[in-house]
């Protein structure tokens, strides 16, 4: 009989210890790799030197220097002394961030990078709590909800080949699934970290991701490295008076005095004869050599654009950029079948979310910057491919969507022409990246990582395809 009482409480004990260990693997959290955005302050020349200093030299002294050495060469040189001496000043301005004509960077420049779990690095996990918006807010709650041991963060030189980059993201990923026993990633992309994010899937393939979140990401690129490469420059005083009154809220009555007195106009008029007078030595001479060169930055050119503005930039020089011009096509090539790239990773079981925010405008100063937005980037690229109203504007009463059910109650966006209409989400008056720690819309975001299978738009009443956002982030319904 002992020997029976023995047999069973043994059998109870292997069966409480199996189920112990099941119910373990059933808590198991898939680690979390972050691609944050572009981050000009983060570029840093000599880092971790005593001759560290910031790749953007905006030191008070220079620049009070160039303005007075424009106005002395406009009043001695007339308007190509005054032209050069703009030229002059942005090309030191920017003269450590320019990369070389195969897209390395020319200075020693780096940013603070991240190679181990967050859980390594409490004192910088602290000071990302303490700041608590865009990219840092992602990171405090994800360490929060996953465990910091389980959060990668990847930082990067923005300006660089994305497919460089991608070697980044593959090295946190391989890191984060040897370190948790996971066979998968979630992958959640900020702003720019779209591009680096996609050109990660398209050189190491998704069979190693479980989820990708574009957070006000390029996944489609962007409108302003777009027309700025492409020589579409200038000013519209409507656009811009809509800016600064959002901008400057404050200050709207005096941009309003200066529009009646035609102030603003006289002065947009004299900038855009400048700019479309001087344009191409404006390019030659500076934007080529700053920011031509950097192949982050062309990876967001619109694939029915790459090929004219390569020529405008590049012209005749062409063959002296050849190393350049050669990394940049390689991302424009995936870019062509980017969207069949991205249906068949859904496909075959990767869980795909885009959220995205508008209302706001862009900087006045390409062709394209009446469009709506979140400041930074466009709503329409953003969602992959969203009708949007301009900014201030409606699609009209009138308009109906080719899918019922899918044009914002405002009448501002039509998700049915999205790439993902059933997995794209709009933010009204949310900011770029949107992620406050502790807010609303940092418990939809990881809403969309916990979620069991593909979440969409009808997943859950809470969190419809529009909603809208106050200060705190606080998420409401239409």
């Amino acid at each position: 009989m002992k020997r029976f009482i023995s047999l069973v409480l043994a059998a109870v004990m292997l069966f409480a210890c199996t189920s112990s260990a099941f119910a373990v693997q059933e808590e198991e959290v898939t680690p979390l790799i972050i691609v944050r955005g572009l981050d000009f302050a983060a570029l840093t020349v000599d880092l971790g030197t005593e001759n560290e200093k910031p790749a953007l030299r905006a030191e008070a002294l220079p620049i009070i220097f160039g303005v007075c050495n424009t106005v002395i060469s406009a009043v001695f040189g007339g308007m190509d002394g005054m032209v050069d001496a703009v030229c002059d000043f942005v090309s030191d301005l920017f003269a450590d961030m320019a990369c070389d004509k195969n897209g390395d960077t020319v200075a020693n420049v780096s940013v603070v990078e991240y190679p181990l779990a967050m859980s390594n690095y409490p004192e910088d996990l602290a000071a990302l709590k303490a700041s608590g918006t865009c990219e840092p807010g992602v990171v405090a709650e994800a360490a929060d909800r996953v465990g910091a041991e389980n959060v990668y963060y990847v930082t990067y030189d923005w300006r660089l080949d994305p497919y460089t980059v991608a070697e980044k993201i593959d090295d946190r990923v391989e890191l984060a699934l040897e370190e948790s026993g996971s066979d998968k990633v979630d992958i959640i992309c900020c702003s720019l970290g779209g591009v680096m994010t996609l050109a990660y899937l398209d050189e190491y393939g998704y069979d190693k991701v479980e989820s990708c979140v574009f957070l006000s990401s390029t996944i489609y690129g962007s409108y302003v490295a777009n027309d700025a490469l492409g020589g579409r420059v200038g000013f519209d005083k409507d656009i811009l008076n809509n800016f600064l009154a959002y901008a400057v809220p404050d200050l709207d009555i005096l941009w309003k005095i200066l529009d009646f007195t035609g102030i603003t106009g006289g002065l947009i008029n004299f900038a855009n004869n400048i700019t479309e007078t001087y344009k191409a030595e404006i390019y030659k001479g500076t934007m080529r050599n700053n920011f031509g060169t950097m192949p982050g930055l062309w990876a967001m050119v619109q694939p029915e654009d790459y090929e004219d503005a390569k020529k405008f930039v590049f012209g005749e020089d062409a063959d002296e950029y050849a190393g350049l011009i050669k990394r940049i096509d390689k991302f424009q090539q995936f870019r062509l079948g980017r969207d069949e790239f991205i249906e068949d990773m859904m496909a075959d079981g990767v869980y795909v979310s885009v959220v995205t925010s508008y209302n706001s405008p862009v900087v006045p100063v390409y062709e394209r910057s009446y469009v709506n937005g979140d400041m930074v980037l466009e709503t329409e690229l953003m969602s992959a491919g969203a009708t949007v109203a301009h900014y201030g504007k409606t699609l009209g009463d009138d308009y109906v969507p080719a899918i019922p059910g899918k044009l914002s109650p405002d009448k501002v966006i039509d998700a049915s022409t999205c790439l993902l209409s059933e997995n794209t989400w709009f933010i009204k008056d949310a900011p770029h990246v949107p992620c406050n720690y502790g807010s609303e819309l940092a418990e939809m975001l990881f809403w969309l990582l916990s979620f069991e299978g593909q979440p969409n738009v009808s997943s859950d009443e809470l969190y419809p395809q529009f909603q809208y956002a106050d200060a705190e982030q606080n998420l409401y319904h239409f």
